[in-house]
Parts: C-alpha cells; structure tokens; sequence
C-alpha cells in the first residue's frame, strides 16, 4: 500500500459528533463525566461496592460508568454521583454555546 491509498481526516474533537450523533454534545460531556468518576475510582482504590455504599447508587450502576454504559445515565445523575465520590473537587469539563443556527427548532 502506498500513502496515496490513504485519506487522513481530522476529527471535530467529538466522535459522536463526527458520526452524525443528534446527541452528540450530551454523550461527550456523559463520556468525559464517566471518565472523571473512573478515575476518582481508580485514584482512591475504590471498589464498586464502596463506590455503592458512598453514592446510594447500585453497585451494577457504578459498573455500568466503569463500562461506558451510560444510556440509562443522565448528565445530573453522574454529576451527583461524582459529588458522593469526591465533594468539593471540581469537575474538569468545559461547555461552550453553540450559534443558533446549529440549534434543533422546538415544536410549540
């Protein structure tokens, strides 16, 4: 194969977005949240039954953020669920507006 078999596409910075995801932002910010609660897991040792114990959330919950299962998550769940874990310790995610135009219209 030669390099002229391949075509090198840049992604947005969102997987989700790039394969046309209509939810695209609210799965990547549900990744990146899973991703935080992974590692405050991970960094204190904290097994998924402690995680249970500090959260009230089912231990298969807490395997389902260790497994980015996260359909049955929503975005305030995992922030709280994050706050048991670690209160005070800010969560690193950035939101960003984004222009009207690329907004669904809402039904009246």
């Amino acid at each position: 194969m030669s390099e002229d078999d391949f075509e090198v596409v840049r992604g947005s910075g969102n997987i989700f977005a790039d394969f046309g995801d209509p939810e695209a932002e609210t799965k990547l910010l549900k990744a990146r949240l899973a991703a935080e609660i992974i590692g405050v897991l991970d960094e204190r040792k904290i097994s998924v039954r402690e995680a249970e114990r500090m959260t009230g959330v089912a231990a298969a919950d807490i395997s389902r953020v260790r497994n980015a299962d996260l359909a049955k998550f929503t975005l305030d769940r995992l922030l709280r669920i994050h706050h048991r874990l670690a209160p005070g310790v800010k969560v690193g995610l950035t939101f960003s507006a984004r222009d009207a135009s690329d907004q669904p219209a809402l039904a009246s």
